[in-house]
């Protein structure tokens, strides 16, 4: 079929994919089982092994050759052998592509009707397979053949992760849900500078800044050169977690005060943000080139000792770990978002999903992709992983789950694990560690021993760490969740990309002073206009319908 998967509407899409669905053949079977009622009579439990064995396609995203076992391959690896020799469950993939590729090879698989047993897709590629009635439905497979392990994982944040593919109470799809802490905002300061400069740690919004200049005009490197400065940014407009400490939500769906649900970009919030921002370029506080720089970019001039504060989420030691093994004496820190008044500043989290596993109707053993599910839990979290997680995951780094047809990992397991982690440095009793944190405590340790190389575990894990900051958001009720946590809307699709663009290069420019603070109001009215409150109104009747 030659056209522009991209292009079709969803509901073009749709009448392709319910026109295709009779025509499809090796993923689909034959024309008797595309008619036959799925049973699951000889399923047995959770992990019961079928006899004789079934057969299952699905579609596979390489990853790199780490995650592998020598001599193994994507296509047989320690994962489907698993499979076949423990739940009677031959696996094979119909394709297999780089990451980058992934989802453009399945919008063409989709748009040909040839699809796979179990459909691992997005957000987008999931509504449109629903809608065109080509999923079955998993609520009684999942209700009776799920092991309490994924149930446990799937029930996170009161089952936040299996809202999107729940459709009238029914459920189509399971899901990778890591959970929405790890997505939570924090600064990045550079610990050395902030003695260096002779200030505290920050309280205030007011402090942020204060920090902010005196890392431009103090001489915090102390080379007698005015070569520093505060905030390192660049082109992408990493800024949430300042517009935080203004109450600004980018880029979140947030309530009004009558209970209505708004987008936080076009609130007079961000506004406030934006000016002080600007004012700080104008004082040479900002990377005055950050406008022209890609991410890789800016972190490339913080490693070399160009800026001493930046806005990243909690996996940012990985980013500045080569600093420390430079030089020990180089330390950052994170802490939480400030507020510039009396009002608590929260952080903004985001519901992601790692991935969304589906079954194509018509396939004789859905309850498979829950066994699969199990069968993954088990060996890297249940009574099997002592002895085999090690050999799943190709070591104890832990890539090697990447390999597994689906996979889960518990929701928010990072800020669990540092609790552990935290307790244990402090009694230094280890007894009460899981597998992974005690991963975790070891490396800190070699850390607190003199191994340079593992102080991002410290900075990640430890009493004061980026999960410590997370854990204080968590318990202080400092999150403000996003309220849209659905595949877009139509009109999302066909103007988000408008939108975002405007966002962008009026934020610029306003941040620049090439534009005034009030083109923010001219900027709201153009994003209503242009899709934003039709994006709005449907935006409300999906949060409603699903009620």
């Amino acid at each position: 079929m030659n056209m522009s998967f991209k292009r079709l509407s969803l509901l073009s899409l749709s009448m392709i994919l319910a026109g295709t669905l009779a025509a499809c053949s090796s993923g689909a079977g034959s024309a008797e089982n595309e008619t036959k009622t799925p049973t699951q009579q000889d399923a047995g439990g959770p992990l019961t092994k079928y006899d004789p064995p079934i057969k299952l396609t699905s579609t596979m995203n390489e990853t790199g050759k780490e995650s592998l076992a020598e001599g193994d391959t994507h296509a047989n690896n320690i994962w489907t052998r698993g499979y076949k020799d423990e739940l009677g469950i031959e696996v094979t993939y119909d394709w297999i592509v780089p990451d980058a590729n992934y989802n453009d090879k399945m919008n063409v698989t989709l748009a040909s009707g040839d699809l796979p047993d179990v459909l691992k897709v997005s957000a987008v590629q999931f509504e449109q397979l629903h809608e065109a009635g080509m999923l079955e439905d998993l609520t009684e497979v999942y209700d009776k053949y799920a092991s309490d392990l994924v149930k446990e994982f799937m029930s996170a944040e009161d089952g936040a992760g299996l809202k999107p593919v729940t459709k009238d109470g029914k459920i189509y799809a399971m899901v990778s849900f890591p959970g929405s802490l790890d997505s939570s905002d924090m600064i990045w300061i550079r610990q050395d500078w902030l003695k260096k400069v002779g200030l505290e740690a920050p309280k205030s919004m007011q402090d942020v800044i204060q920090i902010a200049e005196a890392f431009t005009f103090e001489d915090p490197d102390g080379n007698g050169k005015n070569d520093t400065y505060g905030i390192a940014l660049n082109k992408d407009l990493p800024i949430n977690a300042f517009l935080l400490g203004y109450h600004g939500y980018l880029e979140t769906w947030i309530k009004d005060a009558s209970g209505q649900v708004v987008n936080g970009t076009i609130q007079p919030e961000v506004k406030e943000g934006l000016r002080e921002l600007q004012n700080l370029y104008q004082k040479g506080v900002l990377d005055p080139e950050f406008g022209v720089k890609d991410f890789a970019k800016m972190m490339e001039d913080v490693n070399a000792g160009k800026s001493g504060m930046f806005f990243l989420p909690q996996w940012a030691p990985f980013q500045v770990s080569s600093m420390i093994k430079k030089d020990k004496n180089v330390d950052w820190m994170p802490y939480p978002v400030q507020s510039i008044d009396d009002q608590p500043a929260k952080t903004q989290n985001h519901l992601s999903l790692g991935g969304i596993f589906a079954v194509r109707k018509g396939y004789e053993h859905p309850e498979a992709l829950i066994k699969l599910l199990n069968f993954q839990a088990e060996k890297m979290f249940g009574e099997s992983a002592e002895k085999e997680r090690a050999a799943y995951l190709n070591g104890l780094t832990g890539l090697g789950f990447h390999n597994a047809t689906v996979s889960n990992l518990p929701a928010n397991k990072n800020v669990k694990a540092q609790d552990e982690v935290e307790e244990a440095l402090k009694t230094g009793d280890t007894s009460g560690l899981e597998l992974e944190a005690k991963l975790f405590y070891d490396d800190i340790m070699d850390y607190r021993n003199g191994n340079l190389d593992k102080w991002h575990m410290e900075r990640i894990f430890g009493p004061e760490s980026s999960q410590g900051v997370i854990k204080y958001y968590r318990d202080n009720d400092l999150i403000v969740m996003n309220e849209f946590i659905y595949a877009p809307t139509r009109t999302m699709n066909t103007k988000q990309a408008t939108l975002d663009k405007l966002r962008a290069e009026t934020f610029l420019k306003i941040i620049y002073g090439n534009l005034p603070i009030n083109e923010f109001d001219n900027f709201v009215a153009n994003w209503k206009k242009l899709g934003g409150d039709q994006i709005t109104q449907e935006v409300n009747e999906v949060i409603n319908a699903n009620k």
